[in-house]
């Protein structure tokens, strides 16, 4: 085991998270923040060419190969003498080192941060990860579930093993001023299918038409971005809809004043794009789901949401919006940021030691 590693924290459980990358999206940013605000000693398993600078130590996966998985995963448990093996994501990393993590003696914590599809090849894949979490001590989802009662998740017995533990943000509430409404939408994330940007596009001349909305703003990168591209030529939007890419200081190169978050997600469970937005002081419209509800249970103010499925709610909830006073607007958006404080990194932090805790004394008396 390297020296600095074994003397940092003395007593604590040794945890391997395995994941793909470090600094892609929400899981990544939550890996990162737990390793930094944690009590126990952590190592981080990525693939290599995906690492970032980090205090925390860190191994390369070589490749995909899940052989090779295997092989290094199993070395490092090793040579760390790790307790605990926390799964983050994908499954062609995380199934072989489920693997390694069983066949060595570890406790394994399941990540579980994908809401599920019932249509398409993703509908297989997004159920890979239940191989893990049959696997698990644990399984943590960062929102809470609602599985139908005939799910294979409840015939796999996971709900038993469930512990949720939100995201924790390392955020500061900035209050900006907002002296009209704003008019353009903007929207953050991956440009993959469950996000639902290029309906949204589709739907923007009628949101330009009756809203008083001027134009979108997309942030992000993905595997849509060239049918979207398509549909603003199609639609002769290339005036009103730009695309930016990938923009990690997205809240600072837009304004609160300007701009309006919309998020048409097919599933948004625990968004940190969406908390991120109302502590910069942006607006916020958002799908609506019976998770987020769940989570905001306690929050007075809560973002406004409309269907999905009928974005003909989002021109709705546009034009309620607009023809709202401004005052009103401010005081339901401070209010949310001053809520903000339910999702501490130091809470999130403090969750998952307790879990560390029970597993690395379950490990020692097994």
């Amino acid at each position: 085991m390297p020296e600095h590693f074994a003397r940092t924290k003395l007593n604590a459980a040794k945890v391997m998270h395995v994941i793909a990358h470090m600094e892609k999206g929400g899981a990544e940013r939550q890996m990162m923040l737990l390793t930094q605000a944690s009590r126990h000693s952590h190592v981080i398993a990525v693939l290599k060419g995906n690492e970032v600078a980090s205090d925390t130590p860190v191994v390369l996966l070589e490749n995909l190969n899940p052989v090779k998985i295997f092989s290094k995963i199993q070395a490092v448990i090793r040579e760390y003498s790790i307790d605990i093996v926390q799964l983050w994501l994908p499954d062609r990393i995380t199934i072989p080192a489920m693997l390694a993590a069983k066949s060595n003696g570890c406790r394994i914590i399941s990540g579980d941060r994908r809401k599920v599809r019932n249509y398409g090849g993703g509908a297989f894949r997004d159920r890979l990860p239940y191989i893990n979490h049959v696997a698990a001590d644990l399984v943590v989802p960062n929102y809470p579930h609602f599985p139908p009662p005939l799910s294979l998740r409840r015939v796999l017995g996971v709900p038993r093993k469930t512990k949720t533990i939100a995201n924790g943000l390392a955020l500061k509430a900035r209050e900006v001023p907002i002296s009209s409404h704003p008019t353009r939408l903007l929207f953050v994330g991956r440009l993959v299918e469950q996000k639902r940007v290029q309906p949204l596009v589709e739907k923007m001349p009628r949101i330009l038409a009756e809203t008083g909305i001027q134009g979108l703003d997309i942030v992000g990168e993905g595997p849509e971005e060239a049918a979207i591209r398509n549909s603003i030529k199609t639609l002769g939007l290339a005036d009103n809809v730009r695309l930016h890419g990938r923009l990690t200081d997205w809240g600072e190169c837009f304004s609160p004043e300007s701009h309006m978050l919309v998020l048409p997600s097919a599933s948004e469970g625990m968004s940190n794009t969406l908390f991120e937005a109302i502590s910069w002081g942006y607006f916020a419209l958002t799908s609506q789901s019976r998770e987020l509800d769940a989570l905001l249970s306690r929050w007075k103010h809560k973002p406004v949401t409309f269907d999905h499925e009928n974005l003909n709610t989002l021109v709705e909830q546009l034009r309620i919006t607009n023809a709202s006073p401004i005052e009103s607007i401010q005081t339901r958006l401070r209010s949310m940021q001053c809520d903000l404080v339910e999702f501490s990194v130091e809470r999130m932090a403090a969750s998952y030691d307790g879990i560390y805790d029970q597993l690395s004394l379950k490990k020692a008396t097994s």
